[in-house]
């Protein structure tokens, strides 16, 4: 990921106690990421900072829109995404390689931190699985009727099996328990 930045915060000069910043993600973002499956979006991430004397917390608050395509119709729609996750970083500590994500460490050295590549991160955690229009007021999806009625002629309907049970067995199943 290329640095940007926009995105780096000198947190060396930063007094001890709550900083808050507030970053706006739009497409502009989303290019220098080739492997990105998002190429479009207005998002806006709200960062509160505390730092004390070895560490910092920075808890991410992301809300905005993501252009994506619905997994029902094929047809691009905004989706709305948000969010709220945490990072611990700390300063000057020995990387002891345990598994945590939501903690990492720094050297001593360090005063600055890009926080692009956990931006990204954080906002591909918030987009749901399922990925569909948005439903009308009535409860139906909003997606592209046309679209949906070609995907249906090519849907391939799943044939009901006859259930082939052995006729030896077939006593059993009168038997009632209790």
């Amino acid at each position: 990921m290329q640095t940007r930045k926009e995105y780096i915060i000198q947190f060396v000069a930063l007094s001890f106690g709550e900083h808050k910043y507030e970053f706006k993600v739009n497409d502009k973002f989303f290019e220098h990421l080739d492997y990105s499956e998002i190429k479009q979006g207005d998002i806006t991430v709200n960062l509160n900072l505390l730092k004390q004397s070895s560490m910092m917390v920075l808890q991410f608050d992301i809300s905005g829109t993501v252009k994506m395509t619905c997994d029902l119709c094929a047809t691009e729609f905004d989706l709305p995404i948000e969010g709220n996750y945490k990072l611990i970083v700390k300063v000057g500590g020995a990387d002891d390689n345990k598994e945590d994500d939501d903690i990492i460490t720094i050297a001593a050295n360090e005063h600055q931190l890009d926080l692009a590549q956990y931006i990204y991160e954080y906002i591909t955690l918030s987009l749901p699985i399922k990925r569909e229009h948005p439903l009308d007021k009535k409860g139906k999806p909003t997606c592209d009727k046309e679209m949906l009625k070609k995907v249906k002629k090519f849907l391939i309907k799943e044939e009901k099996k006859e259930e082939n049970t052995d006729p030896r067995w077939d006593g059993l199943k009168n038997i009632k328990l209790n």
